[in-house]
């Protein structure tokens, strides 16, 4: 079939027309002075002042000792601002200034930190087109000529439960503030904190602005302080009442949370292996006999069953020590083809029995006895699809602590980092979101691994654990990484740990996009 060309109009130029913003955000701000020094709070507020934008309304929370200190500068101030004393029990002040404003938007910022230059600039935009309810950005940290830039994750709430990574700057909604409760009773010091646990229970409605809003001129590691677990009596209380408020049982320390078991299942750890030996420590071992004795004799969960899926060439001497180790607790099944970790797998799950599964290579050792425990607490949690642990290569160094998926590709977070290094935001000791995690260790539900079909046989050494973790995320379900599980593992010791090329095309082509950033590590 043939077309006749298009005949092309002469353009005719429109006059502009500016469109009007869906969101027309009007933001207040106020500077939580509390027990900072009075240079510390001027800082924060000149820094306020001298937006290219302006704020509704500068209001500087401060202790009655700053405030006449405070008082001359706010008068001077070509731009309305004024101080707040705040009592002890400060919730009553703060929800009368709260009814009180006429913004929509409510910005926090601690006085440890000051606004960059343009900083409004950025946040308004970004809330007049994002239909959001919570949002917070990167920061820089330390000396100018040596900063730190701490990049935030997406919202992630299993890891908010136990770290107040958002930092010294973040907005809230004043609708969505007031209709969540607006601030609480004694928690004065953690305010910001637990509105962001309120706010934060709808992902969706949360943005990350990728972009430096704030600066801060100390030590780089001080930020780590500002985020590891819970910095105060009032944001574990906080954290505390959170979960109270969802139904969840946890036990909070100032070293993260633990899930109390609601039930102990059976839990299937399947093995796919060869009876491959290698050296280790200097000694030639047979890797899944030692795998299986590490467990069998060490950890301290009560109900388990390991099923061994084994080539044809592993020996019956081999089968022989396994069944001496765990007796009835060994399920072996034969694999017959070539090589293929996502069959192995697959045949495993058809004859495992456990309500939970943990997938699981036969070159690890174990160091937590009570791994098991652990990631099942996080598994039974609401809304998430698959748990994985921390594991060393033998070294000492780190292997995996979760997948990030970025440039078209996928690897490890925190590859080869010595044992005591982290980020800025210590993401190594905290329970957290992650985009993935290795097949090398990791547990999710039996109606979990099914309902996503399995392992992909399109994936027979690589990329299998990728595909699956995506899988499981289209479903809206979450994957956890937790440092509180942990293992050596031995990498690829009785085999070459090679990339087929053909396997990195399949992956891209399946999920190009969802490998383009990663929103848990940046």
């Amino acid at each position: 079939m043939s077309h006749e060309p298009m005949r092309q109009e002469p353009m005719r130029q429109e006059p502009m027309r500016h469109e009007p913003m869906r969101h027309e955000p009007i933001v207040a701000l106020w500077i939580d002075g509390s027990g900072h020094p009075v240079p510390a709070i001027l800082a924060a507020l000149r820094s306020a002042i001298r937006q290219d934008l302006p704020f509704r309304e500068i209001v500087v929370l401060a202790d009655a000792a700053a405030a006449g200190d405070l008082g001359l500068v706010v008068s001077e101030s070509a731009r309305p601002a004024r101080v707040v004393v705040l009592p002890v029990e400060d919730s009553v002040v703060l929800n009368d200034l709260l009814a009180d404003t006429t913004a929509t938007w409510l910005a926090w910022l601690d006085a440890s930190s000051v606004l960059v230059p343009g900083a409004l600039k950025i946040v308004d935009p970004a809330l007049s087109r994002f239909d959001v309810d919570l949002f917070y950005g990167d920061s820089r940290v330390g000396p100018a000529d040596a900063h730190t830039l701490v990049r935030r994750p997406a919202l992630s709430p299993i890891r908010l439960r136990s770290q107040d990574y958002l930092g010294d700057f973040r907005g809230a909604r004043i609708d969505a503030l007031r209709a969540s409760g607006g601030f609480q009773p004694d928690t004065r010091g953690a305010h910001p904190y637990d509105a962001t646990l309120r706010l934060g229970t709808r992902v969706d409605r949360v943005l990350a602005i990728p972009e430096v809003l704030t600066e801060a001129p100390i030590e780089p590691r001080d930020v780590v302080r500002q985020g590891t677990a819970h910095r105060t009596v009032a944001h574990l209380a906080a954290a505390k009442r959170h979960l109270s408020a969802l139904g969840i049982e946890a036990e909070l320390s100032d070293d993260g949370i633990r899930y109390p078991l609601r039930a102990t299942p059976l839990v299937s750890i399947i093995i796919p292996t060869r009876g491959g030996r290698a050296v280790i420590a200097g000694s030639e071992r047979t890797l899944v006999v030692d795998a299986v004795r590490g467990i069998a004799e060490r950890s301290t969960y009560p109900s388990i069953e390991f099923v061994i899926v084994a080539d044809e060439v592993m020996p019956q001497t081999v089968v022989d020590e396994l069944i001496e180790i765990a007796g009835n607790r060994v399920r072996l099944v034969r694999w017959t083809g070539p090589f293929n970790f996502s069959g192995k797998i697959n045949r495993g799950a058809v004859h495992a029995l456990g309500e939970y599964l943990v997938l699981l290579n036969d070159d690890v050792e174990l160091i937590s006895p009570d791994w098991i425990e652990v990631m099942l607490g996080l598994a039974q949690q609401p809304g998430v699809g698959m748990v994985g642990a921390l594991l060393y290569f033998e070294d000492g160094s780190v292997q995996h602590g979760g997948h990030m998926y970025t440039a078209s590709w996928a690897g490890h977070i925190a590859f080869k980092w010595e044992a005591d290094h982290d980020d800025a935001l210590d993401s190594l000791r905290v329970d957290r979101e992650v985009s993935g995690v290795t097949g090398a260790c990791a547990m999710l539900s039996a109606d979990t691994f099914w309902s996503v079909g399995g392992l992909s046989t399109e994936y027979p050494g690589n990329y299998n654990d990728v595909d699956l973790a995506l899988k499981i995320r289209a479903t809206g379900a979450s994957i956890i990484w937790t440092p509180h599980a942990r293992l050596i593992h031995f990498e690829s010791k009785t085999r070459v740990a090679t990339v087929d090329t053909t396997e990195l095309a399949l992956i891209r082509r399946h999920w190009g996009t969802r490998l383009i950033a990663d929103p848990y590590w940046r």
